[in-house]
Formats: structure tokens, C-alpha cells, sequence
């Protein structure tokens, strides 16, 4: 559909009404197909100061999807014109014109940028009403650096540019990578890492975290999906190292008309994110509540010993306890703690898929889809059939019905 024009802009074209873009009187310029080396080193380096570095480029991968499966259409590398045409807004009438213009209008695309600054105010506005026009494009940016992340008409914009359905990430050492490998012309040479790659990806990362996350959310995305996912490995990933941690998300229902109590609690040194719980609650005046704790792993023997005790001293406390994981299972002092909690009272679960997707929404991000990873459901079942067992050999599966008989009731208003 050839896009309807409005008045020009000082200094610029016509606008596009469709999506909102500048274009030019004349044609922008094509896209390049490869960057140099010292290009490409000195305008992508994810310095947290990069003084001097006033373009913008921006490496773009265009997909088409059929039956869900990409297929690569083109790619290239734009930068900033001499006029003032940004790198975004050259790309968004180069894909109007040679793309959306001439293939079939049904047709889905998967757009991919690689870009040394992330968008302006300005540009982060016209993609996502570019976006909001045409609902058949999905769009990722992995940004190198932050553009005036500080400002808080900066930060709108990207939450705006979020919510529009655009994939925001900071690139870390596999998108350089990948971004050296297909966009720079390096002779068949390996991507050489600079100093502090690793760290300065971390600052940003945070910083785009805090600006674009739900006031709602406790938990980063990939956070949760490293910490809380069931495998029993982590699975290796190029260039990094995980180690799982202890992270405790509670929920605390009400009985008067405020919302829920929420937190999220981590393993401090020399205290146990459980400890830390049962000090918040001990904190409170708690009577005849429901909490709702997942646990990335379950209790350790003194922390179960703890809990028990603590539920013991409010026998109207309905506790509930989900892990995604077990811990030690197969010791026999780890096992007693958890029948300590079971005799307490506490009921002690794997989380299943109900839980998870629970937990995202109250801990990670409400308006986002929780994506299960591969065999959440079958790895589920294993750690079920681990503390039914535990149960039989301990003899407290006769006890364990009788308690959830017990617990069961219509939710707190």
C-alpha cells in the first residue's frame, strides 16, 4: 500500500503516515553489504563513556517465515546520512519500499538489528508505530551501547518501543560474534574480544532491565529462566558460566481488602533466603494468612528445621511450598527435613507447569507469555515421583492427604 503524505518537516521530507518515518526528497542510499574491521571495532565497542562515537549503524537480518521456520531474505548494514536521516528511519523506508511494497502483504517477517547505539526518542517512536501498523513483522534490537539511557523521555520511548512488541536486549559476546562473522568484512579472522567486554555488557543489560521492566516485576526475565528452569543441568552456553542460586519468591493473601504482600528473597552470606523469609513474616502480625513460597531449591535440613518450627508457632498459617528443584534429595538428613515440614503442616510440592507460569506472572512480567522450555512438564513429574517416594519410605503419605484434606477451603476474599 503506497503510503498516504502529509506536510513536509523543516530540514526534511514528506512524512509516511503509515509508520511514521522522515523520507527524504531524494532516495536514501542502499545499504552496504560489509563494515571494515576498525569500523566495526571502534563503533561497536560497548564502552559505558564512548566519547567521540557519533554515528550510528545498524546491521539488519530480514527473515521470512513459513510455517514458522525462517527463511533469510537479505541483509546489510546502514549508517546515519550526512542530512540527518538516522539509521533506523533509512532502514524503515528501504524495507517500506523494497519489501513490504513489492511481496505479498500476508506474508510474515522476522527482522533482526544489530546496532551501536540504541534508538533515539524519536526513532524508538516512529518503529513502534511502524510496528503497530503492521502486526505481520516481529523485530529484535540488541543494542552495543545505550543512547541517553538516563533521560526520562528516553527511557518512555523504549518502554514505548517495548510495548509495541519489539524485542529489546544489550549484545553480549554472541551477537558481536555473529554480528562480526556476517556483517564485517574480516578476512576469515576470529572476532577478538575487547577488555571488559563481559562487564560493561552486564551494566547495560541492568540499566535496559531497570528502564523497561514492569513496576510489578522482581524477578529479570533471564533470570528466572536460568534459576527456576527444572533441568537437572544447566545447558552450556558459548562463553558462559552459570552457577545456580538460591532464590525464594513469596506470596502473602490478605484478609483484609489490601492486594497480596510479594518479595523476592536471595541467598546472602551467612544467611539462607529462607532465614531471611521467616524474619519478614515474624515481622508481621500473621493469623489465619495463606503465603505461597516458590523456591528454586528446596530447603536445606536447618532451614527446613526452621520453617517447621515457624509454622508451628502459627498453627492458622496455611504455607505452601513449591520447588523446582530438590536438593540433596537423596541424603537422608535432607530428607528428614522435608519431613519435618510435612509433619509441621507445610505442604512441600514440585512446581509444575501451573506454578511456573504463577510465578512468572506475579514475579517476572505480568503483560509478557511465560515460554516453557523443552521437557518442563516431564522433568516436573521425575521430582513428584522423587518426594512421593520420600513420602512412602518415611511413612507420612497417609499424613500428607489428611493435612491437604485439611487445608483445602474457598480462597481468602
Amino acid at each position: 500500500m503506497q503510503p498516504q503524505r502529509v506536510g513536509p518537516r523543516a530540514g526534511m521530507g514528506p512524512t509516511c503516515l503509515g509508520c511514521r518515518y522522515r523520507r527524504p526528497y531524494s532516495p536514501i542510499r542502499n545499504p552496504i553489504e560489509m563494515l571494515y574491521e576498525k569500523t566495526y571495532y571502534f563503533h561497536f565497542k560497548n564502552l559505558l563513556y564512548a566519547n567521540g562515537r557519533k554515528n550510528t549503524f545498524l546491521c539488519y537480518e530480514v527473515n521470512r517465515m513459513e510455517r514458522g521456520v525462517p527463511v533469510p531474505l537479505c541483509q546489510g548494514v546502514f549508517r546515519k546520512e550526512n542530512g540527518g536521516l538516522h539509521a533506523e528511519e533509512c532502514f524503515l523506508y528501504w524495507f517500506h519500499t523494497h519489501v513490504l511494497e513489492v511481496l505479498p502483504p500476508d506474508e510474515k517477517y522476522k527482522i533482526t538489528w544489530y546496532t551501536s547505539w540504541s534508538p533515539c526518542d524519536d526513532c524508538a517512536e516512529q518503529v513502534a508505530r511502524f510496528l503497530d501498523t503492521h502486526r505481520n513483522l516481529s523485530l529484535a534490537i540488541f543494542s552495543s551501547r545505550l543512547y541517553y539511557f538516563w533521560h526520562p523521555n528516553y527511557q518512555d520511548k523504549l518502554r514505548r518501543l517495548h510495548q509495541a512488541g519489539a524485542q529489546m536486549a544489550v549484545m553480549d559476546f554472541p551477537e558481536f560474534e555473529k554480528c562480526w562473522d556476517k556483517f564485517v568484512d574480516n578476512n576469515g579472522k576470529s572476532f577478538r574480544p575487547w577488555k571488559k567486554l563481559k562487564i560493561h555488557f552486564w551494566s547495560h543489560e541492568k540499566t535496559l532491565w531497570d528502564i523497561l521492566r514492569s513496576p510489578e516485576s522482581l524477578l529479570r526475565e533471564d533470570t528466572f529462566y536460568l534459576q527456576f528452569n527444572n533441568r537437572h543441568r544447566v545447558q552450556p552456553v558459548q562463553h558462559r558460566y552459570y552457577r545456580r542460586k538460591t532464590y525464594l519468591c513469596y506470596q502473602l493473601e490478605q484478609c483484609s481488602d489490601q492486594g497480596p504482600l510479594k518479595g523476592c528473597l536471595q541467598n546472602k552470606k551467612g544467611k539462607h533466603a529462607e532465614i531471611l523469609f521467616i524474619d519478614e513474616m515474624r515481622s508481621l502480625k500473621l493469623g489465619q494468612e495463606r503465603i505461597t513460597c516458590y523456591l528454586t531449591w528446596s530447603p536445606c535440613p536447618n532451614c527446613a528445621q526452621e520453617l517447621a518450627a515457624f509454622k508451628r508457632d502459627h498453627p492458622g498459617l496455611v504455607l505452601r511450598i513449591y520447588a523446582s528443584r530438590l536438593y540433596f534429595h537423596w541424603r537422608r538428613k535432607y530428607q528428614e527435613g522435608l519431613c519435618s515440614l510435612w509433619r509441621s503442616g507445610i505442604q512441600v510440592d514440585a512446581m509444575d507447569l501451573p506454578q511456573f507460569i504463577d510465578c512468572w506472572i506475579n514475579f517476572v512480567n505480568p503483560q509478557g507469555p511465560f515460554r516453557p522450555w523443552k521437557e518442563l512438564e516431564k522433568n516436573s513429574r521425575c521430582i513428584q515421583r522423587r518426594l512421593w517416594r520420600i513420602k512412602e519410605s518415611w511413612g507420612l503419605q497417609d499424613l500428607m492427604n489428611d493435612l491437604e484434606n485439611l487445608q483445602l477451603g474457598p480462597p481468602l476474599s
